[in-house]
């Protein structure tokens, strides 16, 4: 079985028609969003903050002209801006704040020892190797008590709660593989630096949590290795997409784009789509006037009841047609569900009549009781009406 990662399956979820694309057909496409671009230019800023650690601390201003080089050598104009009104200078100084903040807090960078620096391992998560895994550590820490510390660097602009931190399957997948690889580490801190917002985020988990984590993540490679439809999921991610041209959701669009707009009208698909939309909006319309007019009918066909009870007549003429009013008693049993109900049919079942009504057929029920020779009598009928209640209802008819 093959190898994965926490964003192959991130993407899985995601949308696996994306996952598709990238992963089974191997499309390779060069579209990387400024957030990703911003977040990669800080990783190798770390990088070389904690390497040159081991012999000098970098001065802040050295670190900085690093990060604008970088910035400026392997900046292209490829890289996708999605947010309006944004340019690639408000990201560029974005990333230097948060490199000053970082290094104003955590200089002189001497709180523990530097094992690994962007580590890339790779691990089973079972005995069998049925299961394997890979993933990149932003830097793996011996912490002076002997924890190993699993450090990881994120520029996004939304701060997570503690929960959701206690709930990462990133750095708890890579707290096994650390335990895998060295045997030693008895003892692992997860540790989330929100540059953003500068601040760190720590978690610890447990044995039975990190095998709760195996079995998720075994279940998951399992549903991915057996899938066949891939089924696209559109979402607000599908603006950082590199495969919209590919996509069934979104490649007529492509096409669309692609035409002068004078020429939309009379491109196929937006013929249909105009001809649908219009007809959806018609049928909308009229059932919102059908609703507002059986609402007015309702309130009419009580007034006719009012005014039928009250002249005491069951036919009212208009000008071109006639409304009839007819009333009733009807039976009204309890509630499903309710106690009375129980009551009523332990009742029934006691005096031997269940089977005449069983489960209180309302016309059954009513036709028992109200009939005026009927064959329920005596202490039958007085039973059961004392369950029950009786309700007038009309029924109010047109005749053209």
């Amino acid at each position: 079985m093959a190898e994965y990662s926490i964003s192959q399956i991130g993407t899985y979820e995601t949308c696996a028609r994306q996952y598709k694309f990238i992963y089974r057909d191997r499309i390779k496409r060069y579209e990387e969003g400024v957030e990703a671009f911003l977040g990669q230019r800080f990783h190798e800023t770390m990088e070389y903050l904690y390497k040159e650690r081991a012999f000098r601390i970098v001065p802040l201003e050295e670190l900085l002209e690093y990060y604008e080089k970088s910035w400026e050598g392997k900046w292209r104009d490829e890289v996708k801006i999605v947010r309006e009104g944004r340019r690639a200078d408000d990201y560029r100084r974005q990333g230097r704040r948060f490199i000053e903040d970082y290094y104003k807090r955590h200089h002189p960078f001497d709180d523990g020892r530097v094992l690994k620096l962007e580590a890339y391992i790779k691990f089973p998560l079972d005995k069998e190797g049925k299961y394997r895994f890979r993933g990149i550590i932003d830097r793996l820490m011996l912490a002076p008590d002997g924890t190993y510390e699993i450090h990881d660097y994120k520029t996004s602009s939304s701060l997570p709660e503690q929960a959701e931190v206690d709930k990462d399957r990133q750095l708890a997948l890579y707290q096994i593989g650390v335990q895998t690889l060295w045997p030693d580490a008895k003892e692992v801190r997860l540790i989330w630096h929100y540059v953003a917002f500068d601040m760190a985020m720590k978690s610890q988990r447990n044995t039975g949590e990190l095998q709760e984590l195996k079995e998720e993540i075994a279940g998951l490679i399992d549903k991915i290795e057996a899938e066949r439809e891939f089924t696209p999921n559109e979402s607000k991610l599908c603006d950082w997409c590199a495969y919209w041209d590919l996509c069934p959701v979104k490649k007529h669009l492509v096409k669309i784009n692609a035409l002068p707009r004078d020429k939309w009208k009379d491109e196929p698909g937006v013929v249909i789509a105009d001809a649908f939309a219009e007809r959806w909006r018609m049928k909308r319309d009229l059932e919102a006037q059908t609703r507002a007019v059986d609402e007015e009918l309702e309130k009419i066909r009580q007034a006719a009841v009012f005014f039928a009870e009250k002249e005491g007549v069951q036919v009212i003429a208009g000008t071109e047609a006639r409304l009839r009013v007819t009333g009733k008693d009807r039976v009204i049993s309890p509630a499903k569900g309710s106690q009375e109900r129980e009551e009523l049919e332990a009742e029934l079942k006691r005096l031997g009549v269940w089977d005449e009504v069983a489960m209180l057929d309302p016309y059954a029920l009513e036709k028992a009781v109200a009939e005026e020779k009927g064959k329920w009598t005596g202490e039958v009928l007085e039973r059961v009406k004392s369950y029950v209640r009786s309700e007038k209802r009309y029924i109010v008819t047109l005749k053209e």
